[in-house]
């Protein structure tokens, strides 16, 4: 049985409260994330939710954000959305706060900030094939590892069945040092021999992630850090 490789690449700017991801798609961002999502105000409508206001859809609750892990946002190309705390929070937008909204949508960045005080959001999800890229903003900025530390235990947890609890520590640390530099995490997994190599790369900021990925032989020069498990 062949390796199965897994290429994640993420950029960490703390003082923006920003990362980008690629090799983490939608439905690992729900997996992952610390701080759970009550609802979704989407950004861009997909028309599988039934309510709406200001013209944006809306998904509540857990059923709704179920429903969504199911479908392909792959194919949707631009899956963009901030969360919401409270369905009656919505309705008190502005005029201002719409078009700060269609801005984030427009521009993949917000134009005061990415977080609004009338919906109380701890996000703003803008991805383009989900998967592919992701940019990403976290009100409490510590929970953009998080994501990327539980992703690669989880990738690490389907070579095991489950039976890795957690990252070495060594292999956090680094992670937490070299993501605000631009980190390439290469996981090669095989169930067949039962074992994991991870190898980290500092491969600086891109924000272009086909170019990243097609010069990967040019930009990586050598190994910053490895772990077998």
């Amino acid at each position: 049985m062949s390796n199965k490789v897994t290429k994640i690449y993420a950029k960490l700017t703390p003082e923006r409260d920003e990362a980008i991801f690629s090799g983490i798609k939608f439905v690992d961002f729900i997996e992952c994330v610390p701080i759970s999502i009550k609802n979704m105000l989407l950004l861009k409508p997909i028309d599988i939710g039934e309510k709406y206001c200001h013209r944006f859809e809306l998904l509540e609750g857990q059923d709704d954000i179920a429903k969504l892990k199911l479908q392909n946002i792959y194919n949707y190309g631009d899956f963009c959305f901030v969360d919401y705390e409270d369905t009656a929070l919505v309705s008190q937008l502005t005029g201002d706060n719409i078009a700060e909204l269609l801005y984030l949508t427009h521009m993949y960045e917000p134009l005061k900030s990415p977080f609004f005080d009338v919906l109380q959001n701890n996000y703003a999800y803008l991805s383009h094939d989900d998967g592919w890229y992701c940019k990403l903003y976290c009100k409490e900025w510590k929970a953009l590892n998080s994501i990327l530390l539980n992703k690669i235990l989880n990738s690490v947890r389907q070579t095991f069945c489950g039976k890795i609890s957690s990252l070495p520590s060594d292999l956090t640390k680094k992670v937490v040092e070299l993501s605000p530099k631009g980190l390439l995490v290469v996981l090669e997994a095989s169930k067949q021999r039962n074992k994991a190599v991870i190898k980290l790369y500092e491969v600086g900021e891109h924000k272009n992630i086909d170019t990243l990925f097609n010069n990967l032989e040019n930009i990586i020069s050598h190994v910053s850090f490895e772990v077998q498990l």
